[in-house]
């Protein structure tokens, strides 16, 4: 892919594992990874839900490979992009060769 697609800088967060005073899990988050990625709206859909609707967009941040990646799992991480968490659903190193990952992941709701 061309050096000049990589032109939207995400920052991956790590899920804190920290404890209160008495002892339950904060739900803080650290930065862990920052870098540029081209951005790819995947799908929309919409859904009821207790005469709710909710809209569910997928997103897929492409970069390229870094070892730090590697370590970035579904429910341990997310990113944050222009100011909004994403959820991580999927993450794929491509083809296993090193040079470059797709992250899906679900856009979070206020």
């Amino acid at each position: 892919m061309n050096a000049g697609a990589y032109n939207k800088l995400i920052t991956i967060q790590r899920r804190s594992h920290e404890q209160d005073a008495e002892g339950f899990p904060l739900q803080e988050w650290e930065d862990y990874y920052s870098n540029y990625a081209y951005i790819n709206n995947l799908s929309g859909t919409e859904r009821w839900n207790a005469a709710q609707v909710q809209s569910d967009t997928t997103v897929r941040f492409t970069m390229r490979w870094h070892k730090t990646l590697d370590a970035v799992k579904a429910k341990e991480f997310r990113i944050v992009y222009d100011g909004a968490p994403y959820i991580i659903t999927f993450v794929d190193n491509v083809m296993h060769k090193n040079e470059t990952v797709k992250i899906d992941a679900l856009e979070v709701e206020s």
